[in-house]
């Protein structure tokens, strides 16, 4: 039952219209919510942003949208929409549909999209990439259990139109030794049957692919922090010298079954092409807790003992700050909780042709208690990081939404050469809003000018 409080779209500073386009639903027009601002809580001198005007990418749901942006500049957004699945078969889909929607004009307007009416597309959560060569491979975030010990089989599509028209699905082997399937995911009643791939397919400069997968293997039994029925992860980093036709483990990123509430999971790579740092591939990863970050300079063969990522501004651990809007601190039975961490989630990652670093990631404070009881603190929001030395330190770090409702998951790609595309929700799962909410993905341009070093 709705409260008597409602949450209504507003304008603040500014009015405008924009149009509102729905993969369910025919296009309608309205006035947006409450635009993004970019609060700056660490500024880099030799940095310069400017926002430009928002858009609505879709709506009947838009949460925790991902982003993918071809060489000619085509946008790709998916976000999971407030209807069922198809289950088409043989994939594995996600519990809620998966919509798309596509702009050829920098994010200005969106277009729904699909590749087949009534059927479930391809889930990019799982990363894609332009090739060299001028062909586009998109992996489905889903890796599935089969038969064969130490095999999963994914998902892979194509185009060499630019997205006009897209080729697939083939279902390709992943080698992965020592998986486990085993547990649930955090909503304990969906079988972890499953890997992960997340966020990040690169071309390396032989043509090799390389992408980032989360998952158990053997000896990664240590529990979720706050799901018995869920074990904490590793990221390990996977190759296809075959462009994607088969795909083989490398290395393990990251795992410590003591670090954080879900070990490390929701990983974002990119390789460093300029700088002192060129060639080193950068690793950043959600924990439950903190940012965790590490790197290799052998092509991921090794890596370095994941460390957290220091972020100027952003402390998961400084509860003081919102602990009272959520407890009585001053109430004889008071007993300070973990409960009140906060958590940095689902990071994107990229390089801009200048060499800039951007990272965009979610900050829940505090963890859990954001979602499910309330989002109003102002910590609370979607940040973006910048990193002018190949990721040693990030220098800018600004947040464009504050003590708003959304889930923090958000995608960043560069346009063209100093112009990125943001993407984010205004959005809680109706089943746990209090309030009456617009449910929708949203898009900003950035320009991004770097001064001369």
């Amino acid at each position: 039952m709705k409260t008597a409080c409602s949450f209504r779209p507003s304008i603040i500073g500014f009015l405008f219209i924009v149009a509102s386009v729905s993969p369910a639903r025919a296009s309608s027009s309205g006035p947006l919510s409450q635009p993004p601002k970019l609060a700056v809580l660490v500024q880099d001198p030799r940095l310069n942003l400017e926002m430009g005007q928002p858009a609505v990418v879709m709506t009947d749901g838009g949460y925790q949208p991902y982003l993918f942006c071809t060489a000619q500049g085509t946008l790709f957004c998916q976000a999971q929409l407030d209807e069922p699945p198809f289950h088409s078969k043989p994939k594995r889909v996600y519990h809620m549909r998966i919509g798309s929607a596509l702009s050829r004009d920098q994010g200005r307007t969106w277009q729904p999209w699909t590749h087949e009416a009534g059927h479930d597309d391809v889930f990019i959560e799982g990363g894609g990439v332009a090739c060299a060569d001028g062909s586009i491979v998109l992996l489905d975030t889903f890796v599935m259990k089969t038969d064969r010990p130490n095999h999963g089989l994914g998902e892979v599509w194509r185009s060499r139109d630019d997205l006009r028209t897209l080729q697939g699905p083939a279902y390709v082997d992943f080698y992965l030794p020592k998986v486990l399937w085993i547990g649930t995911d955090d909503r304990a009643d969906i079988k972890r049957d499953y890997a992960r791939l997340h966020r990040s397919v690169i071309e390396m400069p032989n043509g090799e692919l390389l992408a980032l997968i989360y998952s158990q293997f053997n000896g990664d039994i240590s529990p979720a922090g706050y799901l018995a029925t869920m074990f904490k992860s590793r990221n390990v980093l996977m190759r296809s010298s075959d462009h994607g036709a088969s795909w083989r483990y490398v290395s393990t990123v990251a795992v410590d079954g003591a670090v954080g509430t879900e070990g490390f999971d929701e990983g974002a790579l990119v390789r460093v092409s300029q700088g002192r740092h060129a060639g080193r591939l950068l690793v950043v990863m959600r924990t439950g807790r903190e940012l965790y970050g590490t790197h290799s300079d052998d092509n991921g063969q090794t890596w370095v003992r994941a460390r957290p990522v220091a972020v100027p501004g952003v402390d998961v651990y400084d509860t003081a700050k919102w602990e009272s809007r959520f407890v009585d601190t001053h109430a004889p039975d008071y007993v300070p909780s973990d409960e009140m961490y906060g958590n940095m989630v689902d990071p994107d990652l990229i390089e801009m042709r200048d060499g800039t670093l951007v990272c965009a990631v979610g900050v829940r404070i505090p963890a859990r208690k954001c979602i499910f009881q309330d989002w109003r603190a102002p910590e609370n929001g979607n940040y973006l990081l910048f990193s002018l030395d190949g990721g040693d330190t990030w220098s800018e770090v600004v947040r464009y939404t504050s003590g708003a409702p959304t889930t923090h998951y958000a995608g960043v790609r560069e346009v063209t050469p100093h112009h990125l595309y943001v993407v984010y929700d205004n959005s809680i799962w109706k089943e746990h809003a209090k309030v009456d909410i617009v449910h929708a993905t949203l898009g900003f341009p950035l320009a991004v000018i770097r001064s001369a070093p």
